[in-house]
């Protein structure tokens, strides 16, 4: 069982966070962006997995060393905005983005007036730090235009892997893989 801490200042762990831990499929080098808490990168290293944690927030960096501590795992934790602090590449991206479409609220959840803000600037970058047939895993908000927005990234190949609804949107993980 995984110990984690919590934060006010640091997005807790929801349903998107479980998505992702239910669902993934890594390689063996990951790279989660926008950790959080750590509580992926944390279960993927108690798994084996060679793991690289990153975080905007220097809140969510302290948070994600201190939970891997509790948790007796060896992560590599970066500061960052997106990949900027980040070198090398990796077998399998992670990333829960800010996707509902807001403006001027917590970063941890506003993804801008169309809800892509952060996730357009990650994949714009994401391939390059993709390793030959690696994958990237991403949750989207069907409160956005989802379907635009894969249109706008034809580079890469979206696969809807699972969802999960509730009164007022459904969360749908995607696996992308870079198209030939």
């Amino acid at each position: 069982m995984i110990n984690i801490d919590y934060s006010d200042e640091v997005y807790r762990p929801a349903e998107d966070t479980y998505l992702l831990i239910d669902h993934v499929k890594c390689g063996k080098k990951v790279l989660e962006m926008g950790a959080g808490t750590g509580i992926i990168s944390i279960n993927l290293a108690l798994q084996g997995h060679t793991v690289t944690a990153v975080d905007i927030s220097h809140d969510a960096v302290e948070l994600i060393n201190h939970n891997a501590r509790i948790n007796n795992v060896s992560i590599e934790v970066i500061e960052s905005d997106l990949f900027q602090n980040v070198h090398g590449k990796y077998d399998t991206l992670i990333f829960n983005p800010p996707y509902l479409p807001v403006e001027n609220e917590s970063p941890q959840w506003a993804g801008g007036s169309d809800g892509f803000a952060v996730t357009g600037r990650f994949l714009a970058s994401a391939d390059k730090y993709l390793n030959r047939c690696g994958n990237i895993y991403i949750i989207l908000s069907d409160l956005t235009d989802i379907e635009s927005f894969i249109r706008k990234n034809k580079n890469y190949l979206f696969t809807e892997i699972a969802s999960e609804s509730f009164d007022f949107e459904t969360i749908r993980l995607y696996e992308l893989i870079v198209r030939k």
